[in-house]
């Protein structure tokens, strides 16, 4: 009997004396290993492993267990005991661990581990491309990238568009503007503790010298602005991109052509901004309500009662009316209630260049609205209503740079000798007086025999102070006042009858103080 217990007792004192006993099989043994996914080259990282005893859908950890470590690239990152890995160069690298103290049914634990420099390119896609649309730059440290350029042209980064994966690595995105080239991708970023890297990337971006909307000077190209935006995060920009290209001409070609159309189900707020700084004076942009093209004439044809926006070009009623302004190298549109259904913008060019077009919800502009807004047009100035003269006087707004507003009066004649006098003076602002040109107009009701609009009186003289004098007859008038320098500002405007005597409301060496009630608004 005494004999016979000898074996147990050994037995005992030898579990007694070890760390870990396993109570079950050895396969229901499984090792966890925390993923660390990137390490950058010539860093080093310690990872974390932990076994765990699995009882049917439960687990304990298991104290004291010795692991084994190792690299199934000692080339790519070594590992040691401790599992200390070292990163050597770039590359992918498996990292086993495994519970030393129990058998080869225990299950092991693997990480695929990447090595890479703290900015390192893996790809771009699409590798072609056209003026307008966005490359993706994928790898690691991509999110870092300030600078990345095609044959010395900067692209420009798309906001709120860079993405983290699961890997660890990132995506970042970037327009192609004019005058970019097929060519390598260079690109310049911080990342890391070494501070600037750059790095000339061998795959190739072919780019095709047309941008994204091409074919599109006789076909508008269509733009739903009801559509989701493009980014997230900007939900008040319905549509934006700032590489759009005015591309080279043919050698029999004069001018060039892009042509978009609006569409918008609903009245609303809206701001339609162009930009083109180095094609300044090169290029013209308008908008109209309605605008085909005619195949047999080759000619862009305004609808019969279709109205314009644009330098020198605010036609009424279908008909022409081509005031004298100055070009600059944007334009911006600002509609107050725009009413549903489409909107035209065509940008006709001369030379190559890149612009940029955006929409944006709400009305945007450098000063507030003025009480009269919308009054871009003479549409807009219809639906606004009518104001009755003899007498109006208030305190208006040219909101942006090359603004346009449009007044619909209704004149009643005077007594014998008497005329109208229509008054215009701008006020002192954040610009300089210097800067301010408005130029004041006097229109006629344009009719369907009329050929073009017809100007009864003008002011186009250098300066913003006018007088006009016109003898009207009763009956309902346009006053236009257009911005020739290109400056916001605010501005007073007098309508009354004058008589011989040099009397009326808006008489006087001195313009007129604008009346209590006045729509005065205060600079943001």
């Amino acid at each position: 009997m005494r004999a016979g217990r000898v074996p147990v007792v050994l037995f005992a004192a030898v579990a007694a004396g070890t760390c870990v006993f396993p109570t079950e099989r050895d396969s229901s043994v499984r090792v966890s290993l925390t993923p660390i996914r990137i390490l950058f080259r010539g860093n080093d990282t310690v990872a974390t492993a932990r076994a765990w005893q699995m009882s049917g859908t439960d687990s304990q950890p298991i104290p004291n267990v010795v692991f084994a470590w190792s690299s199934s690239d000692p080339s790519v990152a070594t590992v040691d005991n401790a599992g200390h890995i070292v990163g050597v160069n770039s590359g992918t690298v498996i990292i086993t661990v495994a519970a030393a103290n129990f058998d080869r049914q225990a299950l092991a634990a693997t990480d695929t581990l990447r090595v890479a420099a703290p900015l390192e390119i893996d790809s771009i896609r699409p590798t072609i491309l056209r003026y307008g649309e966005m490359l993706s730059i994928y790898g690691v440290g991509v999110d870092s990238i300030f600078l990345a350029s095609l044959t010395g042209t900067n692209l420009i980064r798309v906001p709120y568009a860079d993405t983290q994966f699961a890997g660890g690595t990132e995506r970042s995105k970037w327009w192609v503007p004019f005058p970019a080239h097929t060519d390598t991708l260079f690109s310049l970023g911080v990342s890391g503790p070494n501070g600037v890297f750059g790095y000339f990337h061998g795959d190739t971006a072919r780019v095709v010298e047309q941008d994204l909307y091409e074919p599109d000077d006789t076909v508008p190209r269509p733009i739903d602005l009801d559509a989701a935006p493009p980014f997230a995060a900007l939900p008040a920009l319905k549509f934006f991109n700032p590489a759009l290209a005015f591309e080279p001409l043919k050698r029999d070609q004069k001018v060039g052509a892009d042509w978009y159309r609006f569409a918008h189900a609903q009245t609303q707020d809206v701001t339609i901004v162009l930009t083109a700084p180095q094609n300044a004076g090169t290029y013209l942009i308008y908008l109209a309500d309605s605008l085909s093209w005619d195949v047999t004439s080759h000619t862009y044809v305004l609808g019969p009662d279709a109205w314009t926006f644009g330098p020198g070009s605010h036609a009424c009623h279908g008909k022409n009316f081509a005031p004298s302004e100055r070009l600059g190298d944007s334009t911006i549109v600002a509609f107050k209630a725009l009413p549903m259904g489409a909107l035209h913008a065509i940008a006709i060019y001369g030379a190559p260049g890149r612009y940029g077009l955006g929409v944006l919800a709400g009305y945007q502009s450098e000063l507030p609205a003025d009480k009269h807004e919308d009054d871009n047009s003479c549409t807009a100035a219809d639906l606004r209503g009518v104001v009755n003269a003899p007498f109006f006087r208030d305190t208006l707004a040219i909101e942006n740079p090359h603004a346009v507003d449009w007044i619909r009066f209704h004149y009643t004649q005077g007594p014998l000798l008497s005329t109208a006098q229509l008054r215009l003076h701008a006020l002192p602002g954040t610009h300089a007086d210097s800067l301010k040109d408005l130029d004041l107009y006097v229109i006629k009701i344009p009719q369907a025999a009329d050929p073009a609009t017809q100007v009864l009186a003008a002011d186009t003289a250098a300066g913003s102070d006018a007088d006009l004098r016109p003898n009207l007859a009763t009956g309902d008038y346009y006053l236009a006042v257009v911005d020739y320098a290109g400056t916001a500002t605010r501005y007073e405007v007098c309508l009354a009858t004058i008589t011989v005597l040099a009397m009326g409301p808006c008489a006087g060496a001195a313009f007129p103080t604008a009346p209590l009630g006045a729509s005065r608004r205060v600079r943001r």
